[in-house]
């Protein structure tokens, strides 16, 4: 199955991605498959993990649109065209 994956802000600079990327998981693969495939690269992995190994609370998730924390979390099952955005905090004045 298909899913893609779009980055915002500081984590689209720092993949150098500026559209989305595709990924293709096993049928019944959830958010967290998709994280593990994502956090193959380092610098992914340091910048969404905090040093419990557990997602940053400045990231923000979302799947087609809603958070994953309203959904399954990380146990989300996704879908084949799937749309997975994932925002770090902005801060700014």
């Amino acid at each position: 199955m298909n899913v893609s994956v779009k980055f915002f802000a500081q984590l689209r600079d720092l993949t150098g991605k500026k559209t989305k990327i595709e990924f293709d998981l096993d049928e019944g693969a959830t958010i967290s498959h998709l994280l593990d495939a994502l956090f193959l690269d380092s610098r992914i992995k340091k910048h969404m993990l905090d040093e419990n190994d557990q997602i940053n609370s400045d990231i923000t998730i979302l799947r087609n649109g809603r958070e994953i924390k309203f959904l399954q979390g990380t146990d989300t099952i996704l879908n084949s065209g799937d749309e997975i955005s994932i925002f770090p905090l902005v801060v700014g004045g």
